[in-house]
């Protein structure tokens, strides 16, 4: 029984962990049902479910596979998802790079428990070419210093740029975009014509190093009392834009953000509008494992442009109060998946303000939010969301006299439209 147990223990050792890599991967044979075999086995590290990503210096990003068959020094992977097919060649060198298996899409999970028959007719390759000679060699045709020497000081920092700014690899990256467009369920009644609702979308390309995303989000309530027939009304929009650079170092990504947002209470409203701009800023991959998908620190200097409704309290008049500055803007995000059709989520910003008259910090001035998120997974791309949000901003108070906290908790069904 010892025995037994000491086995089982041991083979999980040799599991391929997310971002572990292993190079000089050559594809030995390619079958059907989008099946390849590789010339990597148990000896290197891998086990049966392991959940990989293969790529190449050449083309880059290939594919996303999953282990059905393993022995000592071969695997038999499954590709599920293929973005550029030219991206594969039995004249390649790849490299495998380990994903957690909690990222592999929810049909495709079925994967795991399926017992695979894998053909041993192996796909001809395609015939060549009238010029028979013409194939690929393994050295370019031409060989300068520069690939022969480790490029130090200048020339290490351009290359450092060539490498976040591939033009083919950015093309290709914004190939793959989905939309999710999610709504809170309706209310009206009609006592006091109270009506409340919110809406909004997500958009964003799924790539391994730029990426797009954008959100957009409102909620609107109207009450009206019906002995006085005074009416109050709210309305909230959110919008952002970020664009990332992923893993431009091993633990590292840039991040570039443009958030807006406003908040109408009846006739004022507190903001008016609102912008915050970061033109660069950095995320730190702190952890990540099979459970936890990712948990990330970033900052980012935001420049802040404020305008905000007040009364006068003399005239008695509504005026705009202009305020902008800079802002430090620190967040700390984290996403787990508890089993393959529930997931939570949770987003904290804390941005202190700075004033550029006397570049004094105002610690009180945090314009904080925390966005918890528990997201059920109903069917395929249909998710049902509960979502928590949390804020605190002083210029609530100190403008308009309304509480400096707001709590909005909603209920969201959301769908997840892929455009290719």
């Amino acid at each position: 029984m010892w025995i037994i147990l000491g086995f089982f223990l041991s083979m999980s050792v040799f599991a391929l962990e997310p971002f572990e890599v292993l190079k000089n991967v050559k594809i030995l044979r390619v079958l059907p049902n989008n099946i390849v075999m590789l010339n990597r086995g148990i000896e290197d590290g891998l086990i049966k479910n392991d959940h990989i990503k293969i790529s190449n210096e050449v083309d880059g990003f290939g594919s996303r596979a999953i282990c059905i068959k393993i022995s000592a020094t071969t695997s038999y992977w499954r590709l599920y998802r293929v973005p550029n097919g030219n991206a594969f060649s039995l004249d390649y060198t790849y490299t495998i790079q380990g994903i957690a298996n909690r990222e592999i899409p929810f049909p495709e999970a079925n994967i795991l428990d399926t017992e695979h028959k894998i053909s041993e007719v192996e796909i001809k390759k395609e015939e060549q070419g009238p010029n028979p000679l013409n194939v690929k060699r393994d050295l370019p045709e031409r060989l300068t210093e520069r690939d022969l020497i480790n490029a130090t000081g200048p020339d290490k920092r351009k290359l450092v740029v060539e490498e976040a700014i591939n033009q083919e690899r950015f093309k290709r990256d914004f190939t793959d975009y989905r939309l999710s467009v999610y709504a809170s369920p309706f209310t009206r009644q009609s006592i006091n014509e109270g009506e409340s609702y919110r809406y909004g979308f997500r958009g964003g390309n799924i790539a391994s190093k730029y990426r797009f995303t954008t959100q957009f989000d409102q909620q609107q309530s109207k009450l009206k009392d019906p002995l006085t027939d005074a009416s109050v009304s709210t309305r909230s929009t959110a919008g952002q834009a970020q664009f990332v650079i992923h893993r431009l170092k091993k633990n590292v990504s840039t991040l570039t953000l443009l958030n807006y947002n406003s908040f109408r209470f009846s006739s004022l409203a507190t903001p008016k509008n609102h912008w915050q701009v970061g033109a660069i800023g950095f995320t730190w991959h702190l952890y990540e494992s099979k459970s936890l998908e990712y948990f990330d620190l970033s900052y980012i200097p935001l420049i802040d442009v404020r305008e905000t409704d007040t009364i006068d309290n003399k005239t008695k008049t509504k005026k705009i109060v202009k305020k902008s500055g800079l802002r430090h803007g620190f967040k700390f995000a984290m996403k787990s998946k508890i089993n393959e059709r529930i997931s939570f989520e949770n987003l904290l910003w804390f941005r202190p303000f700075q004033d550029p008259s006397n570049w004094a910090i105002k610690g009180d001035d945090m314009n904080l939010t925390l966005d918890l998120k528990v997201i059920f997974n109903l069917a395929s791309n249909f998710y049902f969301d509960y979502n928590l949000i949390f804020m605190r901003d002083i210029l609530w108070r100190e403008l308009n006299d309304l509480p400096e906290n707001n709590v909005i908790n909603s209920l969201n069904f959301r769908y997840d439209f892929e455009f290719n």
